[in-house]
Parts: structure tokens; C-alpha cells; sequence
């Protein structure tokens, strides 16, 4: 047996409505077992005799008249207190209203921000991705043509016999 389906139901256990032997053993053997049970159990069961050794109480002549009237102050509170919430969730709203118009009215000088010029954009890459490089073969000695403009060279492969 684990300790939360004793707690669950240890009143049954204590009150001796659990009366089927097999039951009966396994709530005994975890009384042994587990001292948090076990001490669990003793503080109810004293709690228990204590309220059973309680003379009864009688109540004053004047009990249930000092009753009722509790209970209706406790009410009116109630009733003044969700008065008071609705009226300053009211105001709450009204201000932020107030506020969405105050703003719709008036425009501040930060929000009209001269135009910036324009700008001239890169020509795209065709095939973005990782840059290529590349190196001139040490047995290459001739140059094809003219540089271009980004510095690049048509160079030929020397020949096999050179």
C-alpha cells in the first residue's frame, strides 16, 4: 500500500468500515512500516478523543440573533466591496479611453520623421552561398586579355610540353 492511497482511505480504516481481513492487514502492515502513517494516525486519533471528551457546549439565549446579524454585516460588506470594484473598473476604462482620444487627437512631431533619400542596392548574387575562390596554377604563364574591372585575369594553362 502506498501512503496517499492510505491517507485516501484511512478514515474508512479508522472508523471501522473497512472489515474485510485482507484489506484490514495491509492498512496494519504499512502502520508498521511507514512512520509519517504512523504518526498521522496517532495525532487523529487523539484529536479524535479529545473532541469526544468535550462536554457539549450550549449556546447563549442570544446566540442565533448575534448570528444572523454577523451574517448580514458580512453581506453588506460583500455588496459594497463589488460596488467599489465595478466602479473602479469603470474609471479604469474611462481613462483609457480618455486616453486612446487624447492620443488619436494629437499627433507629436516624432511620428512625422523626414523621408530618407534613397539608397542605390548591390546588384543581387546569383548564386549566394559559399564564396568561391579560386587560385592561379603555378604552371599557367599566359594571360589572356585584359584585367577586369574587379581585378580578375583569363589566364590559359601553360602547355603540357613548356
Amino acid at each position: 500500500m502506498t501512503c496517499p492511497e492510505f491517507l485516501e482511505r484511512y478514515t474508512d480504516f479508522r472508523d471501522g468500515l473497512i472489515t474485510a481481513p485482507r484489506e484490514l492487514r495491509r492498512f496494519e502492515r504499512h502502520l508498521a512500516r511507514c512512520a509519517g502513517c504512523r504518526r498521522y494516525d496517532t495525532a487523529v486519533r487523539r484529536g479524535v478523543l479529545a473532541l469526544q471528551a468535550v462536554e457539549t457546549i450550549e449556546l447563549s439565549r442570544d446566540f442565533r440573533r448575534r448570528l444572523d446579524a454577523r451574517l448580514e454585516r458580512e453581506r453588506r460588506a460583500t455588496r459594497e466591496v463589488q460596488a467599489s470594484a465595478g466602479v473602479a473598473a469603470a474609471l479604469v476604462i474611462a481613462a483609457a479611453l480618455a486616453m486612446l482620444a487624447l492620443e488619436g487627437v494629437r499627433r507629436s512631431d516624432v511620428a512625422r520623421a523626414p523621408v530618407l533619400p534613397p539608397v542605390p542596392f548591390p546588384n543581387p548574387v546569383v548564386q549566394a552561398g559559399v564564396p568561391f575562390v579560386s587560385f592561379q596554377d603555378p604552371r599557367a604563364s599566359v594571360f589572356a586579355g585584359s584585367r577586369a574591372a574587379d581585378g580578375a585575369v583569363l589566364v590559359e594553362p601553360a602547355a603540357a610540353g613548356r
